[in-house]
């Protein structure tokens, strides 16, 4: 069977896990704390039996599993996934999605996106931990166990039993363990790495997503928003290819190509779109293309759902925001690229199975920022 490299399709409920001392304070997005809190809330299964799962695991064929062996004996939740042989449970995907309120009231079969968008970085996180409990930067014994009794100092101190907690999470003392290990071994990765050097490196090669620069770009656009069930996608994204090659041949001239082909109100001018930021109100795709090649450059075809856009970047004016008031938005994208990178990296190492239905498709991009703000990692 082949593994699918993305979450699948699942449904599951629960409530919140570690609302421990790791979690009492509300820190400011794009702070160091911010980035540590919400890449751990990604890997706190509600559910979890380590150890006991685990040893049933390694006797398995991941897709050929018993169903009983899917499900936790105690507290119900289904296993989604599991990588080296650590499950990763439909509850905590509920509970991601409990927390981006935005995704609230949307289609079921959104929503289904979006579960297995969650499942796909919850996987991914646990391939990350994996790797770093190999290295210096792993978590001993001594260290969690020091944790541990942080948690329950504060637990008693609102009062509440660290096995009323773990109950009322729907979690175990091995899976509090293993969050707790994973908020060591990210944060002192992250202290590492994260130098005011290297955090310059990262500015200067990512300009535009911190200090406020725009592009102005042109746009040659084949679509037909009031009759999108007829209009020929395929054919219009295979034209636009061509159409691209042909300008960088210097067979056809952009504007000649505006002139030609574009379906947009904007050819009138050329194609002109004005001045764009790196974010901004149009399509995330792009704001996206606009800035990912130099100035001069034609990028495309760029499908949104109006339509097929081939972009030409006709200038930039650098922006005006100093360093200074960047750093803590700087930080969290840096650990963002730096969690995606290590993941990429050792994905490919992990043993990982999927369990459920089929893979979901492509995330809405309308949506993917938010995503990316809330979970840190891309």
């Amino acid at each position: 069977m082949t593994i699918p490299p993305h979450g699948v399709i699942t449904r599951g409920t629960g409530n919140d896990i570690i609302e421990s001392k790791l979690m009492l304070s509300k820190p400011s997005v794009g702070s160091p704390t911010f980035i540590l809190v919400m890449v751990c809330l990604m890997v706190l299964p509600e559910a979890a039996n380590d150890k006991s799962l685990s040893d049933e695991l390694e006797s398995s064929s991941g897709p050929n599993m018993p169903e009983e062996i899917l499900v936790h004996p105690t507290t119900g939740a289904i296993v989604l996934a599991s990588v080296n042989d650590v499950p990763v449970y439909d509850v905590e995907v509920e509970r991601q999605l409990d927390r981006l309120e935005v995704f609230e009231g949307l289609p079921e079969t959104t929503l289904q996106i979006y579960r297995s968008s969650v499942l796909s970085q919850l996987v991914r996180q646990q391939a990350v931990y994996s790797y770093l409990q190999t290295t210096e930067f792993r978590a001993s014994e001594q260290e969690v166990d020091l944790a541990v009794a942080e948690v329950k100092k504060t637990l008693a101190n609102r009062g509440q039993s660290l096995d009323e907690f773990l109950a009322g999470g729907k979690a175990d003392m091995a899976m509090l363990r293993r969050n707790l290990a994973w908020k060591i071994v990210w944060n002192r990765y992250l202290e590492s790495y994260l130098t005011e050097a290297n955090l310059r490196r990262y500015y200067e090669r990512n300009y535009p997503q911190f200090d406020g620069t725009t592009r102005r770009i042109a746009q040659v656009y084949l679509g037909d928003p009031a009759n999108e069930e007829s209009f020929e996608w395929d054919k219009a994204f295979r034209n636009t290819v061509l159409m691209r090659d042909r300008i960088q041949q210097g067979e056809l001239t952009f504007a000649e190509a505006v002139k030609q082909y574009s379906m947009s109100p904007s050819a009138a001018d050329g194609g002109d779109l004005g001045w764009i930021g790196y974010h901004g109100p149009l399509d995330p795709r792009i704001h996206e293309a606009a800035f990912s090649r130099p100035v001069g450059d034609v990028v495309g075809p760029i499908q949104t759902r109006f339509g097929i856009h081939l972009l030409y970047i006709m200038e930039e004016k650098r922006g005006t925001t100093k360093w200074e008031d960047m750093v803590d938005e700087i930080r969290a994208a840096a650990a963002s690229y730096l969690f995606a990178h290590v993941a990429d990296r050792y994905l490919s190492d992990a043993r990982v199975y999927y369990f459920g239905e089929d893979e979901a498709t492509e995330m809405d991009p309308s949506f993917v920022r938010v995503f990316q703000k809330e979970f840190v990692a891309p």
